[in-house]
């Protein structure tokens, strides 16, 4: 055989490998996964808007710490509910919502300044849902969102 036929049997056999995928027929487990439908269906309840002035403590030597209000949180909290669940929510938040604001300002000024510079605020958000299950049922609360965030020193 010569060096034409050698390449030509070569390049043939490249083009049927990426033709018929070098027999392989075979499916992935998880593909089946890319095409399935979300779990569950969620909405988003308001949970209010805030405001919130945070206290830092500086260290000013010989065992002293001051604190004083330098860092500012502002932000949108949202409950992600199954919509079944949107009118129970509801009334607990008209129920309890100064309880409930009361908590989110609590959990925000005792937070460190590290989880409050958290990229996606989860310890934040794990502290307030366990705030938020007394007044709110942890059945009904899915997920928390906290959007629209801004920090400032003051």
């Amino acid at each position: 055989m010569g060096p034409t036929i050698k390449w030509a049997m070569a390049i043939g056999g490249v083009t049927v490998c990426l033709a018929g995928g070098c027999g392989s027929n075979s499916t992935y487990e998880f593909d089946a996964l890319d095409l399935a439908p979300p779990q569950e269906e969620l909405r988003e309840f308001l949970l209010g808007q805030y405001s919130i002035p945070i206290p830092v403590a500086e260290d000013q030597g010989s065992n002293v710490l001051s604190h004083r209000n330098r860092f500012q949180l502002d932000f949108e909290l949202h409950a992600l509910v199954r919509p079944e669940q949107v009118s129970q929510v509801a009334d607990d938040w008209a129920r309890h919502e100064g309880k409930i604001r009361d908590h989110v300002i609590r959990v925000c000024r005792n937070a460190s300044v590290g989880e409050l510079q958290e990229p996606e605020l989860s310890t934040l958000k794990a502290r307030l849902m366990d705030a938020l299950a007394a007044h709110m049922g942890t059945e009904e609360l899915r997920q928390l969102l906290i959007t629209e965030v801004v920090s400032q020193e003051l």
